[in-house]
C-alpha cells in the first residue's frame, strides 16, 4: 500500500511541471483565427510645435468632442475653422499656434489654449479631442 501511495505520488509529482507546459489558460478572444488584441504599437503622447500643428490640422476634417458639444470641425490655413455641431449647429471661429500652444475661439465664446498633443490615435487640442475623419 505503501508503495502503491508513493508511484501516485511520484507520479503527481512529475505530472505538475507538464501540466505548466500545457500553455495558457482561460477565455481567449480571437478574430478570424487571430488574436483580437490590438497590433498597434503604442505611441508616446508628444506635444507638437506650431508648425507640426499646421500641417496637422490645415485643410483637414476632425470629429471633436469637448465638454460643451460634439460634432466635425474644418480646419482652414488661413486660421479660422467651421464647425457643425450635433446639438447646436454650424459656426466658425479662428485658431492660432505658438510654440507648443494652440488656440481657439469656438464663435463669439472666449480664447480657449492649451498644449496641442498627439497620442497615436486622436489630438488633444486646447479643450478638444480631435480624430481625424479619412476619407
Amino acid at each position: 500500500m505503501k508503495r502503491h501511495l508513493l508511484h501516485i505520488l511520484a507520479a503527481a509529482a512529475l505530472a505538475l511541471p507538464l501540466a505548466a507546459c500545457a500553455g495558457p489558460k482561460g477565455v481567449r478572444i480571437t478574430n478570424d483565427g487571430q488574436s483580437a488584441t490590438t497590433a498597434k504599437t503604442p505611441v508616446p503622447i508628444t506635444n507638437f510645435t506650431a508648425d507640426q500643428i499646421k500641417t496637422a490640422i490645415t485643410g483637414k476634417t476632425f470629429q471633436y468632442t469637448r465638454p460643451d458639444g460634439n460634432g466635425f470641425v474644418t480646419y482652414n490655413a488661413d486660421g479660422t475653422f467651421s464647425f457643425q455641431d450635433d446639438a447646436k449647429g454650424g459656426g466658425v471661429g479662428k485658431w492660432t499656434a505658438n510654440g507648443t500652444q494652440f488656440c481657439e475661439t469656438w464663435g463669439k465664446g472666449a480664447q480657449e489654449c492649451g498644449m496641442f498633443k498627439n497620442t497615436g490615435d486622436a489630438f488633444f487640442a486646447s479643450n478638444s479631442r480631435l480624430v481625424e475623419m479619412k476619407t
